[in-house]
């Protein structure tokens, strides 16, 4: 359903022209608002109610509603009729659900306490504005979404944002605590990396130009959250390419939030230390001066992470190389002839014994005992002494860094944010192929943003208009270092370099990667009556992409610590091809969408969004559109949603220009951008008082996979990236929440997902022994999380927390569409978790927390990512065992 952007915009605008009513503006108005209360505080009561209650009926603009309700119910309290008060009240609040009555000193005592009462008795409203880059009722919202508060990650004791997947349906996560801390795949679609879910901060996108990366790890401060919204299902109607799978935005406080009353500098921090030598510090400071507010955030975080040298694939232990045939590895059939001719090998060499048929033909070269020990103790030796300036063992240290600054000036908001990540990466591999952090092994990942925000209400609740202008640089530090033996029980060496009495030795590799984007979005919101509101923007990204890393490479072990710079001095294999290594990208996008409420319980939403992208001068996707259909039906306590959403994900630089020896020798720019289709239902009622139960069914399909597949190169084969078959998930979705008491508190949730895939390697249609589709692997099928909250003491002085989570088992290797992963019985078993979180609170100002995470000491292992096949890839990652962490938490 290909729907011309512009013949929508017209047509809303039609129809708004058509149903927009006339106004009283000559009468009605923030004059009147001023005289009434003048009128208020003169203590001329009746003539407040003669002033407000006609423009009440028609006249005012929603704001002036909200303060013509406060006035009135304010008037009425001072005639001592309660009641009628508490009605406008409710009216008020109906109007704006956020109201704080405390940060509001022109109210009295008695005002705050009914607004309190009804705040508490009252289901609360959650506005979100993720899903239409609009606050709106998520009720109402045109597509599936959960909200986390400030206070559900403090009450939990997350530390970090990437904690808090573990507890939200629709998630699987594969913890490495290498690069890029973990994988999370969202709705059973399994990926190299976290790529298609689209990150952002403040509707700032976060994702790396590069890859599509996602870097959830540790960096990112907890103390200025606001809220976390999760948009699931495909959001490319607002957002474009990469919004594939769903939206994550984490929404920060407004820096007013931090100032307490008659204040003009607030502080909030945030601090820990735990297990692994885990610390941290989160400090957010505001200050405000007139009309001008100005934050700074800042945040760091170090570990050593768990030390997993007790496992065997990391434990870096000589005595492991005795458990290698390497007469297996070694012995040569496949091109014995040329083999021994080219090797100079003759009878009675040391290392090899030749195989010849009857007719005196070649036909092996077979390793011999002495051989095999030769290349045994070579193996041996490289695991000894110092390497990169410290001894050779496990170690995998972390260190982040981050900073972020805004200053809000009226209409203008100026903001720059900055961080840098220094982590190890053995986790992806193990010891016979990687080293440790402490030998030098470490990824720096590192971004910088600027931004101007500019935002205007032209005309009084109905038409605003926000411009975002930004610069954003997505960077892989040149200090980024990946440390590889290259030894014979690995492949590294061959029966060749034996002859030679070659020595194993590690190789470091340095390596640069920095890319940059200039992006402005121009937004319309437009809300001509109660009806009608119509989101509209226009935005141009112009990028310079990197290609494929700049490297060096040292093929010889550096004993001690050693830098030279990848930036200056690196190269790629796109040096010396026509237009080098740089690409220019242009992308250009324009979305509207418009919902209408038909009658007061059904609302209909329609959008679209049209992208191009070219790169260089013949390069890019071209043109896109993508759709999203919402029929939202709200009947008294139930609400009903029907949508219908189309997304794509567009071929990264990596994908497109990258290579990786030895596996991986040929690029391919031509790659078509992903395409996904979403159907889906969902139903939220409320089966008891304070209780909600949400639950939605969906079905997507994904098609033009991009995936490594095995293609001819050089009288054999490598591997390219290609498009291949389609993807199909059938999923459940379920949500709980009830308020037991003023002290008690649960949230559940539960996920179903049936992923399955008709193509992996560009070949196998289906399995070959079960004549199945394949299913796709690390996704487990049942997922159940649960939570309570209690409340203690006097003043609520302590707070308990209990989480609770049950992964099912993860199937992986034959018939997966991970088939290398060695793991036994072919899948990862179920586990469960409880986590705890004791907060005490010392005074207003000062918490206390102590987490306890894993109490039980559950042993589990989560599936390696990527190919998983356990040579050069993890195809696990052992998980923490119990670990706790104490956290004091301060607002001044």
């Amino acid at each position: 359903m290909k729907l011309n952007i512009y013949v929508l915009i017209l047509l809303l605008i039609c129809v708004s022209g058509g149903l927009m009513p006339v106004y009283g503006q000559d009468i009605c108005g923030e004059f009147k608002i001023a005289e009434a209360q003048k009128k208020y505080n003169n203590g001329n009561f009746q003539e407040v109610f003669g002033l407000l209650d006609p423009c009440l009926k028609e006249g005012f603009s929603d704001t002036e509603k909200i303060n013509a309700y406060k006035i009135l119910s304010m008037t009425y309290l001072a005639i001592d009729s309660t009641e009628k008060a508490t009605e406008n009240i409710k009216q008020m609040l109906t109007m704006n659900p956020a109201y704080e009555p405390d940060l509001d000193l022109s109210v009295s005592v008695r005002f705050i306490a009914i607004v309190n009462l009804l705040k508490n008795a009252q289901e609360r409203v959650v506005r979100v504005s993720s899903v239409s880059k609009k606050l709106e009722d998520i009720n109402k919202a045109p597509a599936t979404v959960m909200v986390l508060t400030s206070e559900d990650i403090r009450q939990r004791g997350y530390i970090d944002l990437e904690a808090l997947f573990s507890d939200l349906p629709g998630f699987d996560v594969s913890r490495t605590y290498g690069s890029t801390y973990s994988n999370i795949y969202q709705r059973g679609y399994r990926s190299s990396n976290t790529e298609r879910t689209l990150f952002m901060i403040n509707g700032i996108e976060e994702n790396d130009f590069w890859g599509n990366f996602v870097y959830w790890n540790r960096q990112f401060p907890i103390s200025n959250v606001s809220r976390i919204e999760i948009v699931y299902g495909p959001a490319s109607t607002m957002y474009g390419a990469n919004a594939f799978l769903g939206v994550v935005n984490v929404i920060t406080k407004q820096p007013g939030d931090f100032i307490k009353k008659d204040k003009k500098i607030g502080v909030a921090a945030d601090m820990g230390y735990g297990t692994y030598k885990t610390k941290y510090a989160d400090v957010t400071a505001a200050a405000k001066f007139k009309n001008i507010i100005f934050s700074l955030t800042s945040r760091g975080y170090y570990s050593t992470e768990q030390d997993l040298s007790k496992y065997n694939e990391y434990s870096f232990n000589p005595a492991d190389y005795d458990k290698i045939d390497y007469k297996k590895i070694m012995s040569v059939t496949t091109g014995a002839a040329a083999f021994v001719t080219a090797n100079k090998i003759q009878d009675g060499n040391a290392y090899y014994t030749i195989g010849k048929d009857v007719n005196g033909n070649v036909t092996s070269a077979n390793l011999t005992d002495v051989g095999a020990n030769a290349a045994r103790n070579f193996d041996k030796t490289a695991l000894q002494g110092n390497l990169n300036g410290s001894p050779i063992g496990y170690s995998n240290k972390l260190a982040h860094f981050y900073i972020k600054g805004s200053l809000k000036i009226s209409d203008f908001t100026l903001g720059f944010q900055n961080w840098q990540n220094v982590q190890g990466s053995i986790n992806y591999s193990n010891d016979n192929s990687r080293a440790g952090s402490d030998n030098g092994n470490v990824w720096m990942p590192r971004q910088s943003l600027y931004y101007a925000i500019y935002e205007k209400e032209i005309i009084k609740d109905k038409l605003v208009i926000i411009n975002t202008a930004q610069y954003r640089t997505t960077q892989i530090n040149d200090h980024s270092r990946i440390v590889t033996v290259r030894n014979y029980s690995n492949k590294a060496l061959t029966g060749a370099s034996l002859l030679k009495n070659v020595q194993p030795f590690w190789r470091t590799q340095f390596y640069y990667q920095q890319s940059q984007q200039y992006r402005n979005e121009l937004k319309v919101l437009y809300n001509p009556n109660s009806r009608l509101d119509i989101v509209g923007g226009l935005e141009v990204r112009q990028s310079l992409i990197q290609g494929d890393y700049k490297k060096i490479t040292i093929d010889s072990t550096l004993r001690d610590d050693y830098y030279i710079s990848a930036q200056d001095f690196g190269k790629s294999d796109f040096d010396n091809v026509p237009g080098g290594n740089l690409f220019e990208q242009i992308n250009i996008g324009a979305y509207a969408q418009g919902t209408y409420e038909v009658h007061k319980a059904l609302r209909v939403t329609l959008g679209e969004r049209f992208d191009y992208s070219r790169i260089r001068k013949s390069g890019g996707y071209g043109a896109q559109f993508n759709p999203r259909v919402a029929v939202v039906y709200t009947p008294g306590k139930f609400v009903i949603k029907a949508i219908y959403a189309r997304s794509f994900q567009d071929a990264s630089s990596r994908d497109r220009y990258s290579t990786s020896a030895p596996t991986r020798l040929i690029a391919n720019p031509n790659l078509k951008p992903e395409g996904a289709n979403n159907y889906e239902v969902s139903f939220n009622f409320s089966p008891v008082k304070n209780a909600r139960l949400d639950v939605s069914i969906y079905h997507a399909i994904y098609k033009d996979i991009i995936e490594e597949i095995s293609v001819p190169y050089n009288n054999g084969y490598t591997l390219q990236k290609n498009n291949t078959g389609k993807s199909y998930v059938t999923g459940v979705q379920a949500v709980f929440d009830y308020k037991i008491s003023r002290n008690f508190s649960l949230y559940s949730n539960y996920t179903f997902t049936d992923a399955k895939k008709d193509s992996i390697a560009g070949g196998i249609v289906t399995d070959a022994i079960t004549n199945k589709k394949l299913i796709v692997g690390d996704i487990a099928r049942n997922h159940f999380n649960a939570g309570i909250n209690g409340v203690f003491l006097n003043n609520d002085r302590l707070n308990v927390n209990l989480r609770f989570n049950y992964v099912s088992r993860r199937r992986v290797g034959q018939g997966t569409s991970v088939p290398a992963n060695p793991q036994p019985n072919g899948f990862f078993p179920a586990f469960s978790l409880i986590n705890a979180a004791v907060t005490y609170k010392l005074t207003t100002a000062i918490q206390t927390q102590l987490i306890v995470n894993n109490v039980l000491n559950a042993q589990y292992s989560d599936p390696g990512i990527r190919s998983a096949n356990g040579i050069d890839q993890a195809y696990r990652t052992p998980q923490k065992g119990i670990n706790s962490m104490l956290r004091v938490i301060l607002n001044f």
